[in-house]
């Protein structure tokens, strides 16, 4: 009888836990709307659609978070360039935070820009129409892409499927938690059934 009530709270307890890990967050419709867009515009000219690159989401979220206070015209500070670009504010805190090997954003792209009220008709045109951003997001090199936003701003990410450009993990131990549960679960469903 002891077993199976301890059994039963470990039980109960992984399942909270399990809840409480971290899970990637939908984006918000102006984000999707965005996304829809480009890679409309992209099968204009014959180009792959932009798959979304959760980890790259996350850390255009992240961004856009930091950018919020920022006023529009900073946005000029923060030209396109591929690999990590040391003007965004707080760049390595944030590729720690979403997981993200270094290494792994070479070759993508960071483009955030400031739009008042983020008209979705003003970002479309600004994304396709300058060649600040045109000359990544018209190459077919480029096959996944991340979004986010705040306030006036929004951070969208192009990111090819290579190892220098993915935002893949920073390494195994981004699974460590999940790993961890899995065998917490196994040990109480051991006890639950003994």
């Amino acid at each position: 009888m002891l077993s199976f009530n301890v059994g039963l709270y470990l039980l109960i307890a992984s399942l909270v836990v399990f809840h409480m890990i971290p899970s990637p967050v939908a984006c918000d419709d102006k984000e999707k709307d965005l996304l829809r867009d480009i890679n409309t515009y992209r099968k204009v000219l014959n180009l792959p659609v932009l798959d979304e690159n959760k980890k790259a989401s996350c850390l255009a979220e992240e961004i856009a978070d930091d950018l919020e206070h920022a006023h529009c015209e900073d946005f000029r500070d923060y030209y396109p360039t591929p690999g990590n670009n040391s003007k965004i504010p707080n760049f390595q805190k944030n590729i720690d935070k979403c997981n993200i090997n270094i290494n792994a954003t070479a070759e993508g792209v960071i483009m955030p820009l400031c739009v008042p009220k983020l008209s979705l008709d003003d970002l479309f045109s600004n994304y396709t129409k300058s060649n600040r951003f045109t000359k990544y997001l018209n190459s077919s090199k480029y096959k996944s892409a991340g979004v986010g936003s705040e306030d006036d701003w929004m951070v969208f990410i192009v990111s090819t499927n290579t190892s220098s450009g993915d935002f893949s993990f920073s390494s195994a131990s981004s699974l460590l938690p999940h790993f961890l549960m899995l065998a917490f679960f196994f040990t109480t469903l051991l006890l639950f059934f003994n």
